[in-house]
Formats: structure tokens, C-alpha cells, sequence
């Protein structure tokens, strides 16, 4: 059994896309430890699910506790979705196993916070948008880009923007995943979410026929 990681710091929207697409495609690929530097719902949502989960207090000058957890946790992959940078030490006791996701097409964006990617893009009339899932370093959103997801946006008249973008960047952060455990079950270049032509590239290692509304309510919950 392949194990993942997520260390969180809010509403685990991502958490819960990996957790329900991994139960529907029945891999041999689970989330076992959810790691928070402060309360919020995506430990509540561990909890519910039965997931091992743990506040702990973490920067780059205080590290013992998030580097003890992942030695009891022993994860394959390690999601990082907490809103601090990680440091050097603990980067490398799991070398090519932290990835990203970014709601950006890196090198576009670094550096910004969630969603604000999304407002940033509006402000300079950006005319196409999407997601980037990378491996971490030391360097803010600058490893080694593994997918990436794009669409075209119309300001004016597209009301779901926002919606598309965290939808096909969940995708890619699956993509990362089965990237690094090497796990190839498919192929997807492109997808139609909202009404949106989605184009991936690479191509995603699996295919998205398990995606349906109901599975995107159940993320949404």
C-alpha cells in the first residue's frame, strides 16, 4: 500500500478530492496522516474519515514535530498544502516526495496564496488560466513541474472560474501523485469540466470517468 501525507492548514478541498478519487478508482494508494500547523476543517475531515490526524507546531526553526510524525507516518508521498515553506532539513529525509499544487501556470504567480492567483490573473486580463502540481524545494513554487492544466477565460462573460480552476488542478495533483509512485493507469489529455475544454500536459496517468456530479458534491461537502 502506497501512503500519502497531507499537511494542511485549511478547508482540505484537495485532501478530499485525492481521498474520494482514490476510493473510486480502488488503488492500492491511501491517505493515512493529516498534519495541521493550526485548527481547521481539513482535520475534521480526517477525523470523520477515521484518518490519523495531528496539530502540531511547525516553522523552519521548529521542526521536531512535524519530522517525528513523518517518521511514524513512513509516507510515500508527502502533499503540502500547509501555508508555510518547509525547511531544508526536513526536505531531505524524503527526497522527490513532497509535491505541490499551485492555481497557476508556473512560473506565472509564484509565491501567491490560493485562490489570489485567480483574482491576479483577472487584473492583467489573462487570457488563459489553470493549475501547476510541481515537487517542492527550498524556493517558493519553483520544483520541478510535473503537470500542469490550462483553459481559456472570457472575464466577462465566465462565471466560474474559480469553480474550474480548483477542479482541473485537483486532477493534476492526483496526476502528481501516481507521477511520483509511478503509477501509470491510464491516459487523459483532456477533460470537460463546467463547460470548459480542460487541456493537461503531460497527460495524466489515469482516466477521469469516475468524475460525476455526485462525486464533485461529495468533495464539495
Amino acid at each position: 500500500m502506497n501512503r500519502i501525507v497531507f499537511l494542511v492548514s485549511g478547508g482540505g478541498g484537495s485532501l478530499k478530492f485525492i481521498f474520494y478519487a482514490l476510493e473510486a478508482l480502488k488503488m492500492n494508494v491511501e491517505v493515512v496522516g493529516v498534519i495541521a500547523d493550526r485548527d481547521c476543517t481539513a482535520l475534521d475531515f480526517a477525523a470523520d474519515k477515521n484518518i490519523y490526524a495531528r496539530k502540531i507546531k511547525y516553522n523552519r526553526t521548529h521542526t521536531e514535530e512535524l519530522q517525528q510524525e513523518l517518521r511514524h507516518l513512513a509516507p510515500d508521498v508527502i502533499v503540502t498544502n500547509i501555508h508555510k515553506i518547509i525547511d531544508t532539513e526536513t526536505l531531505s529525509l524524503y527526497p522527490e516526495r513532497f509535491v505541490n499544487l499551485h492555481y497557476s501556470l508556473l512560473p506565472a504567480f509564484g509565491g501567491v496564496i490560493g485562490m489570489e492567483t485567480v483574482a491576479q490573473a483577472k487584473i492583467q486580463n489573462v487570457g488563459f488560466v489553470g493549475g501547476s502540481c510541481h515537487m517542492v524545494n527550498e524556493e517558493v513554487d519553483a520544483g520541478k513541474i510535473l503537470h500542469q492544466s490550462s483553459f481559456p477565460v472570457d472575464w466577462d462573460k465566465d462565471e466560474q472560474v474559480i469553480d474550474t480552476v480548483f477542479k482541473s488542478s485537483s486532477l493534476l495533483l492526483l496526476g502528481g501523485i501516481f507521477t511520483i509512485l509511478k503509477i501509470d493507469s491510464g491516459s487523459t489529455k483532456q477533460a470537460i469540466i463546467n463547460n470548459k475544454h480542460i487541456t493537461f500536459s503531460p497527460a495524466l496517468p489515469y482516466t477521469v470517468g469516475f468524475l460525476s456530479e455526485v462525486f464533485w458534491k461529495k468533495v464539495a461537502e
